[in-house]
C-alpha cells in the first residue's frame, strides 16, 4: 500500500539545501535548488513553508494529501543511476490548454510581485500549471491579446517574452515553484540554478511525465525532490561513486518504493546468489522491470561484486529507452 506524506517530512525535505526541486509536467517545468551558503530568506508555520532566494523561491502549503513515491532511474552512460522521490496526487483531465489571465498574483512569495499579472500559459497537464508574472505592459498587451489561443499557434509571443524577461510560476496543489532567473535564448543554456523547461515538442502528448517515471496509472507528482546524487554534482557534473549518498536514499526506497520494483530486486539478487545463468534465467518483460533491474546491477557493480559482469554483458548494453523529444 502506497503511504501518505505529511507536510512536516516535505518541509524537512526541503529546508535541506542539498535536495533539488520540481513541479511540472511532460515538457513543461520549474526547478529550485539553492547553494548552501546562499542567503535564504525561509519562512516555516505549521501547515507551510517558504523559501526564497535572489534566484527563485518555493512555496510548500499542501492544498489535497499527497502520496510518496520512490524511484531510481538509469542513466545513459552505461554505468550509474540517479533517485528521486515524488509527492503525488490523483490527476484530473487538464482542463485548458490555452493561455487565460490569472489576474494579479496575490499569492506571489515577494510582496512586490503581488501586484503584476499572472497568465496561465495552458502548456500544463493535469494538476500543474506553468504561469508567466509581469508588470511589462508590452508584454501583459501581447498576452492579452491571445487569450484563449493555444501558446504554441503563437510562436512570435517568444519574442516578447525574451524581451521582458517575466518570472515564471510553477503551480500545483502541493504549493509553487518561482523561478527568478533569466529566460535564455532558443540556442543558449539554463543558467545555473532555479530554472524552467519548455519543450515545446512534447507539450502536445498532454501528459504528466515521461514513461520513465514510474508513478502509477492516474496519479501524479505535485512537487518531486531529488535527493543528492551518489554519481553527480547538483549541476549534473560527473564524479567518482559515493556510496554514502546512495545509501541515504535507500530508507525513502523502502518506505516509498513501488512493491514491483522492490520484488525485481528481490528475485534478481537470488538469481545471482544461486550461481544461475543469466543466459537461461528469467529477465523482466516490462519497460520498468528492465530498468529496474538494470539499475540492481549496476549498484551491485558499484559495490565491487563481480558476479554481475556477466548479467551486465548480456542485459545492461542497450541504450537507455526514451521518448522522442526527451533528447532537449
Amino acid at each position: 500500500m502506497m503511504e501518505a506524506a505529511d507536510f512536516d517530512m516535505i518541509a524537512d525535505l526541503a529546508i535541506d539545501p542539498s535536495n533539488g526541486w520540481s513541479i511540472g509536467s511532460f515538457g513543461a517545468i520549474g526547478e529550485f535548488v539553492r547553494d548552501a551558503d546562499e542567503p535564504a530568506n525561509i519562512r516555516r508555520e505549521p501547515a507551510r513553508l517558504e523559501i526564497v532566494t535572489s534566484r527563485g523561491g518555493m512555496r510548500i502549503a499542501l492544498a489535497e494529501p499527497l502520496t510518496a513515491i520512490a524511484w531510481d532511474s538509469l542513466s545513459a552512460d552505461g554505468e550509474s543511476w540517479g533517485h528521486s522521490l515524488a509527492f503525488c496526487c490523483q490527476r484530473p483531465q487538464t482542463t485548458s490548454r490555452v493561455i487565460k489571465s490569472l489576474g494579479a498574483d496575490s499569492d506571489a512569495l515577494n510582496e512586490g510581485d503581488r501586484g503584476d499579472r499572472l497568465f496561465d500559459l495552458g502548456v500544463g497537464s493535469g494538476i500543474v500549471v506553468m504561469a508567466l508574472r509581469t508588470g511589462d505592459a508590452g508584454l501583459i498587451a501581447a498576452l492579452e491579446a491571445l487569450e484563449g489561443q493555444a501558446l504554441l499557434s503563437a510562436p512570435a509571443i517568444m519574442g516578447e517574452v525574451l524581451r521582458a524577461q517575466p518570472h515564471r510560476v510553477l503551480l500545483s496543489p502541493a504549493g509553487r515553484i518561482e523561478v527568478f532567473q533569466p529566460i535564455p535564448p532558443a540556442d543558449g543554456k539554463s543558467p545555473v540554478g532555479p530554472h524552467t523547461h519548455l519543450l515545446t515538442k512534447l507539450i502536445p502528448k498532454d501528459r504528466p511525465h515521461s514513461a520513465n517515471v514510474p508513478i502509477p496509472e492516474g496519479l501524479q507528482a505535485a512537487i518531486s525532490v531529488h535527493p543528492r546524487s551518489p554519481w553527480r554534482t547538483m549541476l549534473g557534473e560527473r564524479h567518482d561513486f559515493i556510496p554514502a549518498y546512495d545509501d541515504a536514499f535507500a530508507p525513502w526506497l523502502e518506505r516509498f518504493g513501488l512493491p514491483e520494483d522492490g520484488a525485481i530486486e528481490r528475485r534478481l539478487r537470488e538469481l545471482i546468489e544461486s550461481g544461475a545463468a543469466p543466459e537461461f534465467a528469467d529477465w523482466p518483460d516490462t519497460r520498468r522491470g528492465r530498468t529496474k533491474a538494470r539499475i540492481v546491477l549496476r549498484r551491485m557493480a558499484a559495490a565491487g561484486d563481480n558476479r554481475v559482469a556477466s548479467w551486465r554483458a548480456l542485459h545492461d548494453r542497450t541504450p537507455v529507452e526514451i521518448e522522442e523529444g526527451e533528447e532537449a
